[in-house]
């Protein structure tokens, strides 16, 4: 067999010999190199922040940028502004110019139901934790104990006159007080 036949695997996945990632990078006709990851993490700074949660570019080949979307209505916004959304990504890299000629939209609502799925269970976890804490440390205006602090707060500070300053008193006088 020829040596020539087979490639490395190291070629093919894009690894260095010390087995971590590598970034990719094909020359352009122009001789500039494009890193496609890049306009992945610039895609917020392109499409905004809220057209960058549901969608994502997927690949550039034969002059098509493929964007994976959440939902087809996000498609078709973004298909209106094609020419808009081609300006700012070469305003961005410009090394894209002439490679870039259309777009292609696929839906995949399952891709980012897995992702919110994942982002929703950690923030449970964490809004869990927070609720919680957040139970043992307040205290409700209908609570038995809330309405003894209110009622020793103002009988405290019966003398004020200021209505406003004696509504102020009086929470700090709760929270400093309670547990």
């Amino acid at each position: 067999m020829k040596s020539g036949m087979f490639k490395k695997v190291s070629d093919i996945l894009g690894t260095r010999p010390s087995g971590k990632f590598s970034r990719r990078t094909k020359p352009t006709a122009s001789g500039e190199l494009f890193d496609f990851l890049s306009l992945i993490e610039k895609w917020e700074e392109i499409v905004g922040p809220k057209l960058s949660k549901v969608t994502v570019p997927l690949k550039n080949q034969k002059k098509v940028l493929t964007v994976l979307t959440n939902h087809s209505a996000y498609s078709q916004s973004l298909s209106f502004m094609e020419d808009t959304l081609r300006k700012k990504i070469l305003k961005v890299f410009p090394e894209l110019r002439g490679k870039l000629t259309r777009f292609n939209f696929i839906v995949s609502t399952e891709h980012f139901d897995k992702q919110r799925g994942d982002l929703l269970r950690r923030a449970q976890a964490g809004r869990s934790e927070v609720t919680e804490e957040k139970k043992n440390n307040e205290l409700h205006p209908q609570s038995p104990q809330y309405k003894s602090l209110k009622a020793d707060a103002l009988e405290e500070f019966i003398d004020i006159e200021d209505e406003e300053v004696k509504e102020r008193l009086v929470s700090l006088y709760i929270q400093n007080h309670f547990k």
